[in-house]
């Protein structure tokens, strides 16, 4: 560097201001790498790499709510009737949320508020708390559709919330009893289809002079038999035809 002279600066001189540049370097330093100088607040680095990263859970949702109406779940390997969230396009998913309900429990199938088309039923807390190894609080529970078939939900399929026309029962009793419902592909086997229901009747009436099915079934059958505690009244009556 020249003065306004023209002459180079005694090396003293150079020293001196090099030595005041670096310090002005650090000083800068110091400010813009803390929350402010001398405050004692730190950096933040610092408090970055003090804060522990967040355990990723094992049963992560792809929404505000596990498992909520519109996702898709994936069973648990080695876990029975335990689902956990995954996306609708990944190759796990098995099945998605059809129906969602915040309280109450899909047992008995039955009383559930799940769509007709419902395959089955997942148990929130139960999979959220095996899941995370936690223990079980609340209730709740999601009714799924199988993303490919078979759909047992679907009329003759075997499953669903409830038994609609189109379903089979097996029941080797008289009018009036109860029957379970099971595919009707597995007519002419131990436990198989008996009967196909033809008409379903809520609230009916069994017993007395009246038909409910006006002589156009084979067979009356109850379903709710767990439910009600009256057994001649049944929430829904059974028409069906023997097979």
């Amino acid at each position: 560097m020249r003065t306004k002279s023209g002459r180079i600066p005694p090396s003293s001189g150079r020293h001196a201001a090099a030595t005041a540049t670096a310090a002005a370097v650090a000083a800068l330093v110091l400010i813009t790498g803390c929350g402010k100088a001398g405050d004692g607040t730190p950096s933040d680095v610092t408090r970055a790499s003090a804060v522990a990263s967040p355990t990723p859970s094992v049963n992560p949702s792809y929404g505000e709510q596990f498992l909520a109406e519109g996702e898709c779940a994936a069973a648990e390997p080695g876990k029975k009737d335990v689902y956990r969230e995954v996306p609708c396009d990944g190759p796990e998913a098995v099945a998605k949320v059809v129906d969602r309900a915040d309280i109450g429990f899909p047992d008995p199938f039955e009383a559930s508020a799940c769509s007709d088309d419902t395959d089955f039923a997942v148990n929130v807390p139960i999979s959220m708390a095996i899941l995370e190894d936690r223990p079980v609080s609340g209730e709740g529970y999601a009714c799924m559709r199988n993303l490919k078939a078979p759909h047992p939900g679907d009329p003759g399929g075997g499953g669903g919330p409830r038994i609609q026309v189109g379903d089979c029962v097996h029941s080797t009793a008289g009018n009036g009893s109860p029957a379970s419902e099971v595919a009707c592909r597995a007519t002419g086997r131990k436990n198989g289809a008996t009967h196909k229901v033809t008409k379903v009747l809520e609230d009916a009436i069994v017993g007395g002079f009246d038909d409910p099915c006006d002589g156009e079934a084979d067979a009356m059958f109850t379903e709710n038999s767990l439910i009600d505690d009256d057994p001649v009244r049944s929430d829904r009556l059974l028409c069906a035809d023997k097979l």
